[in-house]
């Protein structure tokens, strides 16, 4: 017994058409089946990690059948592994409010909420995908692979990053890079229509590749090499027999240059050496006085431009460096990700930041914040240990390190602890100096009391060794 469609009373499954209302069970029961079977099918190609033709398959069993929670339950399973996890719980959802009870969905749920730290994390992911999208439509293509790698290591199975990555590549000509980008979304899903077209596109300048590596190949096998003194001779390859025709005729046209030069020499050559030589002497004193004329002239007019030619110079190279400052900028990025603020300093100090656009400025800031962030915290906490075994030399140098990037760190510690480390090191001008700046920064709070007294008796010990000595 099955229930009516329609007004929901009780209906034989051989019965056609329902006792109460009238309504026509056949049809019905037709698209149920056909939601089964696309559902069947998705389930299969779910199993593939054909994860594109399961999609296609699902979403046609829930439009026979929006209450087949089955289908949508695996829609959303589906959704998951493809990276769009906002997808995956709109479909669990929606299973939930079909069917309340005895759901697959409350456990998808549930396991979400246990783990929603994952869910930020890959919710992130997709916001940064958007944000490269943007970039690329604005033409920061660095930009936008920084981004795209930001999401994929975040969200390692978001098969669009993957598809765009491989596009940056291919539009660089790194079809290498582009293919593994590609290779790592098929993992994922196996059918991709998208990822077989690219694919397809990049296997063919591949195979262009190899045939152009072969052809270099072949032209250096046929090519001898042998050296002539300090010089390096290369000539084709020629058998005995094409090395002896070869010397026969070369012999043959040397001999008849020979003769031809000959009578060149006499009937034309020489007449002209006279004429020239008679020609040389008129002009060799009007020469002379014209080039000390015009060295001067010519000499500044060098002179200018140089300078030209070096302001082009310069220019070029600042366009050249815009590209290495991007790179280093994704050099300090991952060596903060990976806590090595040593390489993530050395990086940022090669990145020049007028050469960045707005979004790169705000990049190398957030990491160069960060970089400072890690940087006081380990010299503040140095110091405090260096003080505390005795060491005020080398505890003076963590916390000047500190003071330098932020003087007003630990609300103001880090400068007392300098102040004081002067103090007991014996250099009593450097802790007045710092006393006061503390004293007159923080005033209200106790270390700013306890370092205007510190001055008063420093200064005072100053002036009565001052009298002592006199």
């Amino acid at each position: 017994m099955k229930d009516c469609f329609y007004c929901g009373s009780p209906v034989d499954d051989q019965a056609t058409r329902c006792s109460y209302c009238g309504a026509h069970q056949k049809a019905y029961r037709m698209i149920i089946a056909s939601s089964n079977q696309a559902y069947n099918e998705g389930l299969v190609r779910a199993k593939r990690h054909d994860l594109s033709g399961a999609m296609v398959c699902l979403s046609r069993a829930l439009r026979y059948n929006k209450k087949n929670t089955d289908a949508r339950n695996l829609l959303g399973l589906v959704y998951m592994e493809f990276g769009e996890p906002v997808l995956a719980l709109r479909e669990w959802v929606i299973s939930k409010s079909f069917a309340p009870e005895e759901n697959e969905a409350d456990r998808y749920l549930d396991m979400v909420q246990r783990q929603s730290g994952m869910f930020d994390r890959i919710d992130n992911a997709t916001k940064k995908f958007n944000q490269a999208i943007a970039y690329c439509q604005d033409g920061n293509y660095d930009l936008a692979r920084i981004q795209l790698k930001r999401v994929l290591s975040s969200n390692p199975k978001m098969v669009r990053a993957h598809q765009l990555l491989a596009l940056l590549d291919i539009r660089e000509e790194k079809y290498i890079e582009a293919n593994r980008s590609l290779s790592a979304a098929a993992r994922i899903d196996t059918n991709n229509a998208l990822t077989t077209t690219y694919q397809q596109e990049v296997r063919v300048h591949l195979a262009e590749a190899r045939k152009n590596n072969k052809k270099k190949k072949a032209q250096q096998s046929r090519v001898v090499d042998f050296t002539d003194g300090n010089d390096t001779v290369r000539m084709p390859r020629q058998t005995f027999i094409e090395a002896l025709d070869n010397s026969k005729s070369g012999l043959f046209n040397i001999l008849i240059g020979g003769v031809i030069g000959v009578l060149v020499c006499v009937f034309l050559v020489m007449p002209t050496i006279k004429q020239k030589a008679n020609s040389d002497a008129a002009s060799a004193l009007v020469n002379a006085n014209s080039q000390a004329a015009s060295s001067q002239s010519d000499a500044n007019s060098l002179k200018e431009e140089v300078k030209q030619l070096q302001k082009k110079l310069d220019k070029y190279e600042g366009q050249a460096d815009v590209k290495g400052s991007y790179e280093q900028l994704l050099v300090a990025e991952n060596a903060v990700k990976e806590k090595d603020n040593d390489a993530a300093s050395t990086a940022l100090e090669k990145v020049n930041k007028t050469l960045l656009d707005t979004n790169g400025k705000s990049i190398y800031e957030e990491v160069a914040k960060s970089v400072d962030a890690q940087v006081m915290k380990e010299k503040y906490q140095e110091g405090r240990d260096l003080m505390a075994s005795g060491d005020y030399a080398k505890a003076i140098q963590a916390f000047k390190t500190v003071i330098k990037i932020d003087e007003t760190y630990e609300n103001g510690d880090a400068l007392y602890r300098l102040a004081e480390s002067f103090e007991k090191n014996g250099d009593t001008d450097k802790a007045v100096k710092y006393y006061t700046k503390v004293a007159e920064d923080y005033g209200s709070f106790y270390k700013g009391r306890n370092s205007a007294r510190k001055v008063e008796e420093l200064k005072a010990a100053s002036e009565e060794a001052e009298d002592t000595q006199r």
